[in-house]
């Protein structure tokens, strides 16, 4: 029996809520986040529910691919396509200077180039070196302020030194993430080169943290025309333009009489260009592109 499998980057096009279904603090419906680390995350499950809807897959593929809906007889059989938690690896974060800047730190960059050599894929830049927390790590063209006598790059309140030592390390990884999440766009892979930094650990979770979306929502009474009693709640969202990076397994399917290949499930489950993941679709949210890296240096 085969297998293949593949990294997979999930870029938010919105805002993305991925719940957890209950309240934390003065936050009613918080993003899912790894117990561990703190950091958001989208669940595998919901990323592969979501694909077994999709209109792009055959659906005389999907009970070969994701299983059976239901487990009827001794005829069942598991599905061949594993999908792994998307964890976030680049947050979009305001910026004096940029507008924005795609924020990542070392820890997603050794854990990024882990799953990457499990997948197989190559290319990726070597060199991950510590930063210290007052401190960002920018390519050359990303846009910085210059005041008491050095770069700065400032993202929301914090007001970081960059560090001109280290811009070719920044730069071989600006260059990689914008040529596999923007292949065939060299206009998004120049804007990409303008918005990249490279911070500490503690930093990034900081931001992780408190950089996120949180915003009120109310029910309107259809009798009173105003606030339903009780009715007013605060969400949580990824911010548009997060990019969150997952890993899909694949092997040869165990539906009977079946001949697709783990690469072929693979290739069907990648070839998926877009979805909406998380809760409130209705309102726009979770609208994602699924980009499949490859051996691109």
């Amino acid at each position: 029996m085969s297998s293949s499998a593949r990294v997979v980057f999930v870029h938010a096009w919105t805002p993305l809520h991925a719940g957890t279904g209950q309240g934390v603090g003065s936050i009613d419906l918080p993003i899912a986040r790894e117990r561990p680390t703190g950091l958001p995350i989208v669940p595998g499950s919901s990323i592969k529910g979501c694909l077994r809807d999709s209109p792009d897959i055959p659906e005389s593929d999907k009970t070969a691919i994701f299983g059976p809906k239901e487990i009827k007889d001794q005829n069942g059989h598991a599905g061949a396509l594993r999908v792994g938690d998307a964890r976030l690896t680049l947050l979009p974060v305001r910026s004096l200077s940029a507008t924005f800047v795609w924020v990542t730190s070392p820890f997603n960059l050794r854990r990024l180039k882990r799953d990457a050599e499990a997948c197989q894929l190559t290319g990726l830049p070597k060199n991950i070196s510590a930063i210290e927390a007052t401190k960002a790590r920018t390519t050359a063209a990303t846009n910085t302020v210059t005041f008491a006598s050095g770069k700065r790059l400032v993202l929301e309140e914090l007001d970081l030194l960059v560090d001109p030592g280290t811009q070719a390390e920044a730069t071989e990884w600006a260059t990689w993430f914008a040529k596999n999440l923007f292949p065939d766009d060299p206009a998004w892979q120049g804007e990409f080169q303008k918005r990249f930094a490279i911070v500490s650990d503690d930093i990034f979770t900081f931001l992780a943290e408190f950089a996120t979306e949180v915003n009120a929502h109310i029910s309107i009474d259809d009798k009173t025309g105003i606030v339903a009693d009780g009715a007013l709640w605060y969400q949580e969202c990824l911010p548009a333009e997060s990019i969150l990076v997952s890993c899909f397994h694949a092997e040869d399917s165990k539906k009977p009489d079946c001949k697709l290949k783990a690469s072929d499930i693979i290739a069907k489950a990648t070839a998926v260009s877009s979805l909406q993941l998380g809760g409130k679709a209705t309102t726009g949210l979770g609208v994602v592109k699924l980009i499949a890296a490859s051996n691109r240096g």
